[in-house]
């Protein structure tokens, strides 16, 4: 089944691919740079492990579908019913290197289903959401770069 683009955001960050990887990789530790996610519970390991997210007071599961180090690629599916006016919700984050300090970060976020009136309400929530995210990713590796 084809899915539509609700909202892709393409950024620069600098630093190395390797330091952002291993902060997006670690799906359980979303709450240390999704500033909006305020608890998530993992229940088993690896492709298939499903993450309980709270954020804004609502709950939903979110099932990890792709890991891959060598692309530096992470999808993941937010499981049926979601909180959006939509169906099979996917998100992957999918990183590039543009120098040994700059890595560029594609998030991209779709639906399997999601209707005109759906994408008034989703494609706004999720463009200040992935804004939101990737500003504390980069606070997230900012503060742990000037730690070291």
């Amino acid at each position: 089944m084809s899915r539509k683009t609700v909202h892709q955001e393409v950024e620069s960050i600098k630093h190395d691919i390797d330091t952002v990887w291993n902060v997006v990789s670690d799906f359980p530790a979303v709450t240390t740079w999704i500033p909006s996610v305020s608890h998530c519970t993992v229940q088993g390991e690896g492709i298939g492990s499903i993450r309980t997210v709270t954020q804004a007071g609502m709950s939903f599961q979110e099932q990890l579908e792709f890991l891959d180090s060598s692309s530096h690629t992470i999808s993941y599916r937010i499981l049926d019913p979601t909180p959006f006016p939509m169906t099979g919700f996917h998100g992957t984050i999918h990183l590039e290197r543009l120098s040994a300090g700059t890595t560029r970060l594609t998030w991209t976020a779709d639906a399997e289903s999601v209707d005109d009136e759906g994408m008034k309400v989703v494609g706004p929530v999720m463009d200040q959401f992935i804004k939101t995210s990737i500003a504390g990713l980069e606070a997230n590796l900012s503060h742990s770069h000037s730690a070291n």
